[in-house]
C-alpha cells in the first residue's frame, strides 16, 4: 500500500516538474502576436507598438508594388530597439528591407524616396541577408528564413519609426519580431493556441489541414473506446473521453507541424523542446482517459480534484484548444447525477 502511494506521488512530482519546466521554456521562447486593425501604410497611420521592449510578433504581407508598412516605438534611453525580419519562403525577388528612423540618427545619403521620414529624423537602412537554410523555431513549431536582425542601444529617449518595404517592388509576406522581454497577460497566454493556428494559416496552410490531427484523434479515439468497450455511452464518459482525446490531438498537431517545419530546415537541437511541448498534452490526455476508463461508481472528492487539476494544467500548456480543459474541469465540477459514471 505504501509503495503504491509512493509511486503515485513520484508520478505527480514528475508531471508537476515538467509542467513547471515547460511554463518556464514557453516564457523564454514564446512571443505575443500583435495584429493591427487598420492599414499602416503611412507615418500618420503607423502602428504604435505598445511596450516595445516586450516581445511581439507580427505576420504581415505587402500586397502592392512599392507598398510600405510603418511602426512607431516609444523607447527610453538605456533600452534596446530589437527587431528581426523573416519570411517563410524565398519567392522571386521578394527581399524586404527595413529602415529605422530616429532623431538621434544620422541622415543617410541614399534614403529611399518612396519612404516617408519625419522632419529632422535620421535613419539606418538594413538590407536582407539571404541565409542558406531556414531556422527552426521550436515553440510554434515552424521554420523561417531570418533576413534582418537589428539590435540598437537607445541613447536618447523618444519616438522611433520602423518602415518595412520591398525595393524590387515585389509583393510577399514577411514576419516581424519586436522586443526582447517575454511578458504576457492571462488572456494573451490562454489564446496563444488560436494565435498559432493563425500563424500557420499565414504560412499558407489550410485550416482543415491544421486541425486534421486533432479531429482524427477525437473521431478515431472515441470510436475505439466505444467499440472496445472501454467506456460506456453515458454523458460523463463521453465528455471525459472527449477532453482527453482533445489533449492527445493537440500533441499530434504539434508533431505534424514539427514535420512540416523541418521541410527545408536542418535538424536542430531545439527539437528536444518541441518534443517536450508535444509530450505534455499527450501525457495529460493519457491521464484523463485512464481516469475516465477506470472510474467506477460515484465521483469522489479526490476524483474531482484530479479532473480540475488536469483541466487547469491543460489551459497553461495549451492542450485541447481550451475546449478540452473546460470539459475536464466540468467533469470535476458537475453534479454526479448529471455526469453519471455508473
Amino acid at each position: 500500500m505504501l509503495d503504491d502511494k509512493l509511486v503515485r506521488l513520484n508520478r505527480l512530482t514528475i508531471i508537476l516538474f515538467f509542467l513547471s519546466f515547460s511554463f518556464f521554456i514557453f516564457q523564454v521562447w514564446a512571443h505575443t502576436p500583435l495584429s493591427p486593425i487598420d492599414e499602416i501604410h503611412t507615418l500618420d497611420t503607423a502602428l504604435e507598438v505598445p511596450n516595445p521592449t516586450k516581445s511581439w510578433t507580427l505576420y504581415r504581407e505587402l500586397h502592392h508594388e512599392g507598398e510600405a508598412e510603418y511602426y512607431q516605438l516609444n523607447l527610453n534611453a538605456g533600452e534596446r530597439l530589437r527587431i528581426s525580419l523573416y519570411t517563410k519562403e524565398l519567392e522571386g525577388d521578394f527581399f524586404p528591407q527595413l529602415i529605422v528612423m530616429g532623431e538621434d540618427l544620422a541622415i543617410p545619403a541614399d534614403f529611399p524616396s518612396s519612404i516617408e521620414k519625419p522632419e529632422g529624423y535620421g535613419a539606418i537602412l538594413f538590407d536582407s541577408t539571404i541565409p542558406e537554410n531556414r531556422e527552426y523555431e521550436p515553440f510554434t513549431p515552424t521554420s523561417y528564413y531570418y533576413l534582418i536582425d537589428v539590435d540598437i542601444a537607445i541613447a536618447e529617449s523618444g519616438e522611433y519609426y520602423v518602415a518595412v518595404f520591398e525595393p524590387n517592388l515585389e509583393e510577399g509576406k514577411y514576419g516581424l519580431a519586436i522586443g526582447y522581454k517575454e511578458e504576457y497577460t492571462l488572456s494573451e497566454w490562454v489564446t496563444i493556441p488560436f494565435d498559432v493556428i493563425s500563424i500557420h494559416e499565414w504560412e499558407g496552410q489550410s485550416l482543415i489541414g491544421i486541425l486534421a490531427p486533432l479531429f482524427l484523434s477525437l473521431v478515431v479515439g472515441l470510436f475505439v473506446l466505444v467499440w472496445k468497450g472501454f467506456i460506456k455511452l453515458n454523458l460523463f464518459s463521453i465528455v471525459g473521453s472527449t477532453a482527453g482525446l482533445l489533449y492527445v490531438g493537440s500533441g499530434f498537431m504539434i508533431f505534424t507541424q514539427m514535420i512540416i517545419a523541418f521541410t527545408g530546415a536542418p535538424l536542430s537541437s531545439t527539437l528536444v523542446l518541441t518534443a517536450i511541448f508535444m509530450a505534455l498534452p499527450l501525457i495529460l490526455g493519457y491521464l484523463l482517459l485512464r481516469k475516465v476508463v477506470r472510474l467506477k461508481g460515484k465521483l469522489s472528492i479526490k476524483d474531482r480534484v484530479i479532473f480540475i487539476v488536469l483541466g487547469v494544467g491543460g489551459v497553461f500548456i495549451w492542450s485541447g484548444l481550451i475546449i478540452g480543459p473546460v470539459l475536464a474541469i466540468l467533469c470535476g465540477l458537475f453534479p454526479t447525477g448529471l455526469f453519471k459514471s455508473d
